[in-house]
């Protein structure tokens, strides 16, 4: 069974606990005392979290509690590691704080789990260098160099290839973009050169 906690400056937005984390939820005393459940609010990252501001001789101090830290520290085995280790969201919904929904995993886990990409090819693993596209990847400090291709979409179904080999399917794979339209666009950008 799922429960849904209304987050108090969201909405629109809930988190999300199974019956286990709920149950333990109500049932600690000091959470209760702090009204814990009636004062979850949405972190600017979307994070479900518990916060107050406590006077003290010293300025005021900030106590923050988030709701899935408190559950996977409950409920969730965190690995052996030699590397530290963050809390990823399986489903990506930073809201479900259901306990099979979290686990401890590396950072290059966590970034192989994110789809998003911040770099101006528009592809991850894709830099433009010149007039051409580079592709490469990285796993366990080794860089694996797959070459210069004509178009950043040569580029990205070949780090697709090596991402697959190295670590199946993920969200970190290219969504590539129609090759048609960018080989025509390339070919229009060199016609325009001739002309000039």
């Amino acid at each position: 069974m799922s429960y849904k906690i209304k987050l108090k400056n969201a909405k629109d937005k809930s988190a999300v606990l199974d019956d286990k984390g709920y149950k333990a939820l109500k049932g600690d005393k000091k959470l209760s005392s702090l009204n814990f459940m009636d004062n979850l609010r949405a972190h600017s990252s979307g994070y479900p979290i518990y916060q107050r501001c406590i006077t003290t001789k010293k300025g005021p101090v900030y106590e923050t509690i988030y709701l899935h830290r408190w559950i996977a520290d409950k409920f969730v085995k965190k690995p052996k590691s030699n590397r530290k280790l963050f809390l990823r969201f399986k489903n990506g919904n930073v809201q479900d704080c259901r306990i099979e929904n979290l686990e401890y995993v590396t950072m290059s886990e966590l970034r192989r789990s994110n789809s998003s990409t911040k770099n101006s090819s528009g592809y991850r693993g894709v830099t433009k260098e010149n007039k051409r596209f580079r592709a490469n990847l990285y796993h366990k400090k080794v860089n694996y160099n797959l070459g210069f291709f004509k178009t950043a979409e040569e580029a990205a179904k070949a780090y697709n290839k090596k991402s697959r080999e190295l670590f199946g399917e993920t969200n970190s794979l290219n969504k590539i973009k129609s090759g048609t339209k960018a080989k025509a666009k390339s070919k229009d950008k060199a016609k325009t050169k001739k002309k000039k």
